[in-house]
């Protein structure tokens, strides 16, 4: 028996070398003859194995894999060339199947009803809507509704229902807020080395291949960190200021209140140098909201106070006005501002184009590559320049109508859960953070795409979740405390 154990052990041994001995070569052959990509690829499959199966056992990591690498996936593409797109579609995907394979693993059906309320309910149906616009008589390709009804329709859904899924403990908030901390604090930290130290060679590349255009003015650099432009980090690293700053006031923690403080000053130092207009509405529509839901008359004070002198500040003052950042800020109140008016002459052009089309020209009808799927000839030829106006132009009056009525109902749940259902004052700073930082956006959005952009989309739609799940801390909360 020892002998034939020897043997067997040795023979073993035997397999395992030659199945690496031969599983290097090919992967050798591979790269030589095909391609270095190809051969990463095939290298990196036990390790993706692995992962999936650790994926498998802890299933709730899938999401946070999905929410981090969300961060970085845009930027990332001037480091490497990769379709961001479909490198999210694939991190969809495994956080779908993860959930479905766990679900039969515990010997239960997929969990559907754990993700069931009023906003799985909203995103299914806009959804829905988006869907059938791949029957718009205008719309010139199938192939342009497949490409951009992702970021309109597709993401928001999944985000909702992963989020409702995962996210249904109270300890997952608190995970979720410290690891959005950590990614705010790269991003801003990012930026910072942009104006101490310069770009490094692929932002450069980057900025002469026509980022310059929009970030090199005359009025100064925009800088624009790991994000896809200025303009995508500026509103959306304000979307966190407003978030931090809120949700500092009413933490228990010391530590914590001065954490998120001193994130929410990094946070707030990145808008201004991303030099981004638009994003200022952000702190002060959700500062303003946030006066109103405190029910605090030293909190309302204490906001109003700050909006008015801000505004103050900015609109009718001079003081720093040889600051660029100073300047810039201060020209988004300027009523004859340029930009202003060259925007507000293409919505004037686009009301005369869209007469008669009430659901719009078709999902990618505004945007996108001729040569891929005729975009329209006249209305792809004028920025939008806001994602409103890119929702009415593609999905029509109609659709914009709806999105605007379905953030609204958002907005407004969340502030009833606020004022009138929440008892946990720790939660309730939390909700009034993420319902004042909503608002803010959804404000900016006039003159951004936040929505439609990585990674701003996939925070605001957790965030979103969050708030519907919300009650259900509350109720975690207070059978804790009894």
């Amino acid at each position: 028996m020892k002998i034939t154990d020897y043997i067997w052990d040795n023979l073993n041994k035997a397999i395992v070398f030659s199945l690496l001995y031969i599983s290097a070569w090919v992967l050798l052959q591979v790269t030589l003859r095909i391609g270095y990509q190809i051969g990463l690829f095939f290298s990196i499959l036990p390790f993706l194995l692995f992962a999936f199966i650790f994926l498998l056992e802890k299933p709730y990591f899938s999401f946070l894999l999905l929410f981090v690498a969300n961060y970085f996936i845009s930027g990332g593409t001037r480091y490497i060339s990769y379709p961001p797109g479909i490198a999210m579609d694939v991190l969809f995907l495994v956080a779908l199947v993860v959930l479905v394979l766990q679900s039969y693993k515990l010997g239960t059906s997929f969990p559907i009803k754990g993700a069931a309320n009023p906003l799985t309910a909203i995103s299914f149906l806009w959804l829905l809507y988006c869907t059938f616009q791949i029957l718009n008589p205008d719309s010139s390709s199938i192939f342009a509704w497949l490409v951009n009804v992702r970021g309109i329709g597709i993401y928001f859904f999944l985000v909702v229902l992963l989020s409702t899924v995962y996210l249904r403990k109270y300890r997952n908030l608190r995970q979720v807020m410290n690891i959005l901390s950590v990614l705010c604090i790269i991003a801003v930290s990012k930026a910072i080395i942009q104006k101490v130290f310069g770009f490094d060679s692929f932002e450069q590349t980057w900025l002469a291949e026509g980022g310059s255009r929009t970030h090199i003015i005359h009025t100064g650099i925009r800088y624009f960190s790991i994000f896809t432009d200025a303009g995508n980090f500026g509103s959306g690293i304000a979307l966190s200021g407003v978030l931090f700053s809120i949700s500092a006031f009413s933490q228990k923690n010391t530590a914590y209140r001065n954490y998120y403080l001193f994130v929410s000053t990094l946070c707030f130092y990145g808008m201004i140098i991303s030099g981004t207009r638009g994003s200022l509405i952000i702190p002060f529509g959700g500062f303003f909201l946030y006066a109103i839901l405190s029910k605090n008359i030293r909190a309302i004070i204490v906001t109003f106070i700050v909006v008015v002198s801000g505004f103050w500040f900015l609109n009718f003052t001079y003081i720093g006005h040889g600051n660029i950042y100073v300047r810039r800020m201060r020209s988004a109140f300027n009523p004859d501002d340029e930009s202003l008016g060259v925007r507000l002459e293409n919505q004037r052009i686009l009301r005369t184009y869209m007469q008669g089309k009430p659901f719009g020209v078709g999902i990618g009808m505004k945007r996108g590559n001729a040569v891929l799927y005729q975009p329209h000839p006249i209305l792809s030829t004028i920025p939008h320049d806001s994602w409103y106006v890119l929702l009415w132009v593609e999905l029509g009056l109609v659709g914009m109508v709806l999105y605007i009525l379905m953030l609204l109902y958002v907005l407004f749940h969340g502030s009833y859960l606020v004022m009138f259902v929440l008892k946990d004052k720790e939660l309730r700073g939390y909700v009034s953070a993420m319902v004042c930082a909503l608002f803010g956006v959804s404000a900016a959005a006039y003159s951004l795409e936040i929505f439609g952009q990585f990674p701003n989309s996939v925070i605001i739609y957790v965030l979103m979740s969050l708030i519907f799940l919300s009650p259900l801390y509350d109720e975690e909360l207070s059978t804790k405390s009894v």
